[in-house]
Order: C-alpha cells, then sequence, then structure tokens
C-alpha cells in the first residue's frame, strides 16, 4: 500500500469513528456529566391505587408507610382505595362497609386510619365487630343512626362486591397489591425507602 493510500484509509477510519460517536451519542443521550439529574427534571404527580383488607396484618404494616410518603410528597402523590376482603378473615366485609358508611359522612380516611391502628380489637372472628364499628363511629362524631343503616345499605354492599371483582379482574390475589400509575407492582417494596424509590421512578419517569 502506498502512501496516499494509507491516508485515505487513515481518514476513513477518523471519519468512521467521528459519525459513530454521533450516531450514538443522539440514541442513547449525552455524556453521564451531561445528564440532567432528578432534581433538575419536571416531576409529575403519581397516582397509587392499593387494593387492601382491613382484617389483612400485612396492610396494617403499609398504611404508616403510605401516610409517610403523603408527608413527603403532598399532592405529587395521590391514594385510591379499593376494598378486596378476603374470605379467610371473618369480619373483612363488615369493615369495608363501616369505612364506606363513613365516607357517606365524609370521614373515610378517619374511619380508614382507625380500622388499622385498632386491627386486633375487631379482627378476631369472636370479636362483636358491629358494636366495635359503632363504638368507632361515635368516636368519630358520626350520625349513629345514619351510620348503622349504612352498614346494611345495599349500594355500599355493591360497591364493596365490585372493587373486589374488579380487582380479581386484574389478577389482584394478595393484599395489599399496588398499582402506580396503572402499573401492577409484582412485589411489594420491604421498606419505606424502596417504596419511595418505586414512586421516584414513575413520578420523574419521561
Amino acid at each position: 500500500m502506498n502512501k496516499l493510500s494509507v491516508q485515505i484509509v487513515a481518514v476513513l477510519a477518523f471519519v468512521g469513528i467521528a459519525a459513530g460517536a454521533l450516531y450514538y451519542g443522539g440514541v442513547f443521550g449525552n455524556s453521564q456529566n451531561d445528564t440532567p439529574s432528578q432534581s433538575e427534571r419536571t416531576a409529575k404527580q403519581v397516582e397509587i391505587l392499593k387494593y387492601s383488607d382491613y382484617s389483612c396484618p400485612a396492610c396494617a404494616v403499609y398504611a404508616p408507610l403510605e401516610k409517610q410518603l403523603e408527608s413527603e410528597f403532598g399532592e405529587m402523590v395521590e391514594f385510591g382505595f379499593r376494598h378486596f376482603p378476603l374470605e379467610s378473615f371473618p369480619n373483612s366485609e363488615l369493615a369495608a362497609y363501616a369505612a364506606e358508611a363513613a365516607r357517606n359522612q365524609g370521614k373515610f380516611r378517619e374511619m380508614h386510619d382507625m380500622l388499622f391502628e385498632r386491627q386486633q380489637e375487631w379482627s378476631p372472628a369472636q370479636a362483636n365487630a358491629e358494636q366495635i364499628f359503632m363504638d368507632y363511629a361515635e368516636m368519630l362524631e358520626l350520625d349513629l343512626e345514619q351510620f348503622e343503616a349504612d352498614l346494611d345499605n345495599e349500594e355500599i354492599h355493591e360497591k364493596v362486591e365490585s372493587n373486589l371483582q374488579e380487582g380479581i379482574r386484574r389478577q389482584v390475589n394478595a393484599t395489599p397489591t399496588y398499582f402506580v400509575d396503572g402499573h401492577k407492582i409484582r412485589q411489594n417494596p420491604q421498606s419505606y425507602e424502596q417504596f419511595k424509590s418505586i414512586v421516584e421512578l414513575y413520578m420523574y419517569r419521561n
């Protein structure tokens, strides 16, 4: 190969390397130093939908983590609740009715929290759950006559059943089950930091 041929090959090689660098830079983004940090990206509100059973011990464990997320992220996280009463817990359906009866008087969240915080009082089969829920309603200053009537309200019963069937269609088979922006979380987080990381993944997702 003569001197001119060597020069031509060298130029072509340089052009090829430069073109390749531009191509891969465009497809895979900028270098690490040029990548916007999480704080520089725009966050969006995240919807967290949970299917839950008030008798479920695991659900009670996760309830404070949910409140911690709300405290840290404020309006950037929006929680939705779906009833998923399990047959293995005898008072689950009645607890769901109690929560919805409280909702009818604007106290769903207060009853929701109380049911989890006092789970051991009413969840055993031998407990007089209905009377206990009446006591909770009195503590929350609800109209007791309306609350008692709503425990037998057919619309409330149908809503709880509708939530359950919705969960079955979405392949929920355990509680709690979370959907973040419509995506089912296959394995529940094992700590608050893991839960927070999942939320941030969707919050800063492009």
